[in-house]
């Protein structure tokens, strides 16, 4: 008999699984740009990861942040919201990896010292509400950080704490997620603010990384047009079938239980690839395992309830939260099958007469995060299964 306790699957928004199977190439880089700006204490150019919804980008985020704290990196990771600016975000998360920061010892004493007070400055004018010492009283520097434009602000704070950084042998690990719903000032500051830093003849250690849907590369390039240029993009997609069977087989092995081939046949089948229904479906087929064995009914039994999981939380509630028009405009996209769908073809099958017609219900579903457009003229789901969702419930 197996001696498995652990259900080694996580569903879950933004959980870490045992395996990020599939990302090894970023996983990878990531470990070596670590690596190279430890060593060289120059940062490198900021980066940025996007795919649909469940892909595991957060996941991704969260993972780069933990072996950025196996390195003793600052870090700090923030959810840009629409209602909460930049500024206030970045001043509330940098106060804890500047607190800790403090225990690195008597190595660039004068350098953390500093960082501290322009944290202050910075912080009384984008977050004057905050926590402002350290458990004894720093006094603002005055003239650094505190002009209250976000650009330059930014520039001054994070030129600071990475300059203090590099003078105890580390760096700062800057994560955003979900960046495409920050305020489209705060993204032009941002912007301005990584050129900046990245044009110094030696930029201080911070590593940014943001995370977003399909759209951010042009949303980011809607704030300032260089950012085409300024960024590193990776587009994080479904994972191949080699990629889909090891998330499904290793970290049941780890624990010395595998699955039986037609039972790994059906969850792989099944999954498609999308890794939030992997770790769903993993976790229900775990439940019915048998001794060592993972069963083909253990498989079928967890595939349907992961199923009525996925269901419920990630679509259902998209729909619900749509107006009758955003329904109707989703509803004419299933015909094709999960693939770009054509304004055109829309136009037709909802029966308007031009496209314009359509464009308050387009804007709108953009808005709320259901659909982008990978190209002019086309419109798609930003989450995998949503076409098949609404087709197995036109009740709905």
């Amino acid at each position: 008999m197996s001696d498995a306790t652990y259900d080694p699957y996580r569903p879950g928004a933004g959980r870490v699984p045992p395996l990020l199977a599939g990302r090894e190439d970023l996983l990878s880089l990531f470990d070596a740009t670590l690596a190279q700006t430890t060593g060289t204490g120059e940062g490198p150019r900021p980066q940025v990861l996007f795919g649909l919804r469940g892909v595991g980008k957060t996941a991704l985020l969260n993972e780069f942040v933990l072996r950025a704290r196996e390195q003793r990196w600052l870090t700090v990771k923030i959810e840009a919201t629409p209602d909460r600016s930049l500024g206030r975000a970045i001043a509330q998360a940098l106060y804890r990896p500047l607190r800790d920061m403090r225990s690195l010892g008597e190595r660039g004493h004068d350098f953390v010292q500093q960082a501290m007070r322009v944290f202050t400055s910075f912080q009384l004018r984008f977050d004057p509400q905050g926590n402002a010492t350290f458990g004894f009283n720093i006094e603002p520097e005055r003239g650094v950080a505190d002009t209250g434009e976000l650009p330059a602000d930014l520039v001054d704070v994070l030129t600071a704490i990475g300059t203090a950084a590099r003078e105890n042998g580390i760096g700062l690990l800057l994560a955003i997620d979900e960046l495409q719903d920050a305020p489209l000032e705060d993204l032009r500051a941002l912007n301005v603010a990584l050129h900046e830093l990245g044009q110094d003849p030696f930029p201080v250690p911070v590593v940014f990384v943001g995370a977003g849907l399909p759209s951010l590369p042009a949303v980011l390039a809607d704030a300032t047009s260089y950012a085409e240029r300024l960024y590193d993009y990776r587009s994080i997609g479904l994972l191949d079938e080699k990629a889909t069977r090891e998330a499904f087989t290793v970290p049941a092995q780890a624990q010395r239980v595998y699955w039986d081939p037609d039972a790994l046949d059906a969850v792989v089948e099944h999954a498609a690839g999308y890794p939030y229904f992997v770790q769903v479906a993993g976790h229900y087929s775990w439940e019915g395992r048998a001794g060592e064995r993972i069963p083909l009914a253990a498989a079928i039994d967890g595939i349907a309830k992961a199923q009525r999981e996925v269901d419920e939380g990630l679509y259902r509630s998209r729909w619900e939260r749509s107006t009758p028009a955003q329904r109707e405009f989703m509803a004419a996209m299933v015909e094709d099958e999960g693939r770009p769908s054509s304004i055109a073809d829309l136009v037709v099958r909802m029966r308007r007469r031009r496209s314009s017609d359509l464009s308050v219900a387009r804007r709108d579903l953009i808005a709320a995060g259901h659909i982008f457009a990978p190209e002019r003229g086309y419109v798609a789901f930003t989450v995998p299964g949503m076409h098949d969702y609404i087709r197995r419930h036109p009740e709905a």
